[in-house]
């Protein structure tokens, strides 16, 4: 039962050893302890701070990120619409140059047409009035008496000239 009630002598010195640690606790374990508590706790403290600082940040960024997207893609879509625009103005170019050469062509082919065709009257004309001078001396040739005779040589005439 001695264990289960314990002396006054033994509590005394159990207090006395007691209260020794404490002190010696106390004066050399207590502070340090504490230090290093309170240090890990604003060290705790300094990180949940940054862990929310840099949760904005990143919320900031992320905003910025879809900003720039935005503006990149719109940026895209007027460089893209310039070139369409330039696109077009070079093709209405080359067709308004392709019509005024067609036209130039077409003029020209004309003028060359029209030329031709008057040289070519100038050589039926001429062939014309020879042929005509040739029948004309061919008919003065021959005597005038008979008509019969001059209308059936006129008209062979007519027909050798029809055959060339």
């Amino acid at each position: 039962m001695e264990l289960l009630m314990p002396g006054l002598g033994l509590v005394f010195w159990m207090a006395v050893s007691f209260g020794f640690v404490l002190l010696i606790l106390k004066k050399y374990a207590w502070k340090p302890i504490l230090q290093v508590l309170n240090q890990r706790e604003k060290q705790l403290a300094k990180s949940f701070s940054d862990a929310r600082r840099i949760e904005y940040e990143m919320s900031q960024l992320a905003t910025l990120k879809t900003t720039r997207v935005a503006e990149a893609d719109q940026a895209a879509a007027e460089i893209i619409a310039e070139a369409r625009a330039e696109a077009e103005r070079i093709v209405a170019g080359a067709r308004e140059k392709a019509k005024e050469e067609a036209s130039s062509i077409a003029s020209k082919t004309d003028e060359l047409l029209e030329k031709y065709k008057k040289e070519a009257m100038q050589e039926i004309k001429g062939q014309l009035s020879t042929l005509s001078l040739e029948i004309a001396e061919k008919v003065l040739r021959e005597e005038f008496s008979d008509r019969d005779r001059n209308l059936k040589y006129v008209s062979r005439l007519l027909d050798d000239v029809a055959i060339n």
